[in-house]
């Protein structure tokens, strides 16, 4: 038994002798070749289902167990190769409702080093029509070439030197036996081992390499692929571990090869992959690996995403900035869809559309309240601070005051990320215009001037006021209203 190997496979069950889900679709299975150097080939066989997928009837004096039967079948055609059949009991439970755990196990047969089908069914003991089944066809090994086993998938491994059902070549593996790699997943570990260099390897040493590819490109970057050097001899394991935090959701497959010293592809084997990551990613390289299909991005042409791209500046950090800037005319229009969909999952991953749509409603207000004939409003100072920041808390607005160019106050009681009472200063030089200029902010990171004022009142100013330049005040020489003394910031 394995608790909590994977959160898909454990729901809730409903009352002790009622079945909850079913095994069919809380149930997965798996099965590897490898070739024993004495031996010969075998199987691995890997399953996992989930304890609340199965009946549960009640034992005495109290409690409830359950269990499911297991039927391994090896056949190459009508003839059968390998057969097991056993039954896997669950623990005692007592409360049927709390049920988080799998049942968990691992098969070895050995077989003719021939093709075969594997099929595996494993039905509830308490429930004959509950059940799962799995087939897969294998070929088998080619005895005069360098070769490469099925890979083996792990939940965890560790080095150690007893034998048990779960170790191989001096290594305990915990099976993982699917191919779907979730988004709280963070790594990918992986089991396989190499044939025959000893006899068909001209070098004394070889290379293999494992990468995660793209399976539709075949794109893939540094970050996820690794090598190792190894001696030539009969079997060469290799039992490997990836950070797959920041592969972004996908079809891939693991690819491994074998090369010589003149970097020849020797042998090659490939390992279907799916990963399901709601997160943004945060490897530019890997943005590349991102699947738009599907997602908003789709139908946007690629006047709408240069125009998009540009929009979104004012929300993004500095580095996305650069990598906006960076998506010239000359880049795929594909490549900016990529980025624009990555940008908003990552400041809404349950629902980036949504988030999207609410941005752009955002941009349309800006535009409306604060453009020009000459610059959309997203592009002013105040455009830009309303869609950074949102709505102020107060606006003060002063367009006659004497003496001063017309000017703006904004007010915030809290950012975004915190900050407290704090102010933006716009004015508008020209008089003129609608497109109000940023003097002077308390913010962190923006433009910040202690003489603001002296520069809003410099044709009143006196020359003392003007050139005294430890001054940031001007004197009010009308005695009328100014909106400047409403907010100290």
């Amino acid at each position: 038994m394995k608790k909590n190997l994977l959160a898909t496979l454990t729901f809730l069950l409903t009352i002790c002798v009622v079945r909850g889900q079913s095994l069919e679709t809380n149930t997965t299975a798996r099965a590897c070749m490898f070739l024993h150097p004495v031996e010969g080939a075998y199987f691995e066989v890997y399953l996992v289902a989930g304890a609340n997928a199965i009946k549960y009837v009640p034992t005495k004096p109290r409690g409830y167990t359950a269990g499911v039967d297991v039927q391994i079948t090896i056949t190459q055609g009508d003839k059968v190769l390998n057969f097991d059949k056993y039954r896997l009991n669950t623990p005692l439970v007592y409360d049927t409702t709390k049920i988080d755990f799998s049942i968990l196990d691992q098969k070895r047969l050995f077989v003719p080093n021939v093709s075969a089908v594997v099929e595996v069914i494993i039905t509830d003991i308490n429930d004959s029509l509950n059940s799962f089944n799995y087939t897969e066809v294998f070929s088998s090994f080619l005895k005069e070439n360098v070769q490469i086993s099925d890979v083996q998938f792990a939940d965890s491994y560790k080095m150690t030197s007893q034998e048990n059902t779960f170790t191989k070549n001096g290594v305990e593996l915990q099976p993982y036996p699917i191919n779907f790699f979730p988004s709280t997943r963070n790594n990918i570990i992986f089991y396989g081992e190499v044939y025959n260099a000893d006899k068909y390897m001209q070098d004394d040493q070889f290379m293999i390499t494992y990468a995660i590819r793209n399976a539709s490109t075949d794109e893939f970057n540094q970050e996820f692929y690794q090598y190792t050097k190894a001696d030539k001899q009969p079997v060469f394991s290799f039992v490997k571990e990836m950070d797959i935090t920041d592969l972004p959701g996908g079809n891939y497959n693991l690819v491994i090869e074998v090369r010589n010293k003149k970097n020849e592809l020797i042998a090659q084997k490939k390992v279907f992959i799916q990963r399901a990551n709601t997160g943004a990613i945060n490897s530019w390289e890997n943005i590349k690996m991102i699947n738009t299909s599907g997602t908003f991005t789709d139908a946007y042409s690629e006047e709408q995403l240069n125009y998009f791209l540009d929009i979104i500046k004012p929300v993004a950090t500095e580095s996305d900035r650069n990598l906006i800037e960076s998506l010239s005319a000359r880049v795929e229009p594909d490549m900016k869809k990529k980025f624009l969909y990555n940008f908003w999952v990552e400041r809404d991953p349950n629902d980036p559309y949504k988030k999207w749509l609410q941005y752009l409603e955002r941009v349309k207000e800006v535009n409306k309240s604060f453009g020009t004939p000459s610059r959309a409003g997203y592009k002013t100072d105040r455009g830009r601070v309303y869609l950074q920041y949102g709505q102020p808390y107060d606006i003060v607005s002063s367009v006659n005051e004497p003496g001063a160019y017309p000017y703006e106050i904004w007010y915030y009681t809290t950012l975004p990320d915190r900050q407290t009472n704090i102010g933006f200063a716009f004015y508008e030089p020209s008089m003129v215009s609608n497109d109000y200029i940023l003097m002077h902010s308390n913010a962190r990171g923006e433009l910040h001037d202690e003489r603001w004022k002296v520069k809003l009142y410099e044709n009143v100013a006196s020359p003392s006021e003007m050139l005294d330049f430890d001054n940031t005040e001007v004197e009010d020489k009308i005695g009328g209203y100014r909106a400047i003394d409403m907010y100290e910031f």
